[in-house]
């Protein structure tokens, strides 16, 4: 996506580049709300599992579910800097 703007910003004029930005966050935002929501059906589905008399075992997400949620943590900060900051980041025409 973030790509596509910049092509756009370099071809046709930089305030592309930082239209896009906001096209980033957005995704970004709902690829986040997704890895929620599928963190917590996992969780909510691994405590129905546990019997009263069972030891609660390890609930924390696995290595690649954080690595995902770092990833869009990363996208977001990039995508609003890219917004904020786009059109001074490319050469003016």
């Amino acid at each position: 996506m973030g790509l596509i703007g910049l092509v756009m910003g370099l071809v046709f004029d930089s305030l592309w580049f930082a239209r896009f930005g906001s096209l980033v966050v957005l995704f970004s935002v709902m690829s986040e709300f997704s890895l929620l929501q599928v963190e917590l059906r996992t969780l909510y589905g691994r405590l129905d599992q546990i019997d009263a008399e069972d030891d609660i075992p390890d609930l924390s997400p696995s290595k690649w579910h954080r690595k995902k949620f770092r990833m869009t943590h990363v996208t977001i900060i990039i995508g609003t800097l890219i917004w904020g900051f786009g059109d001074l980041m490319l050469p003016p025409y």
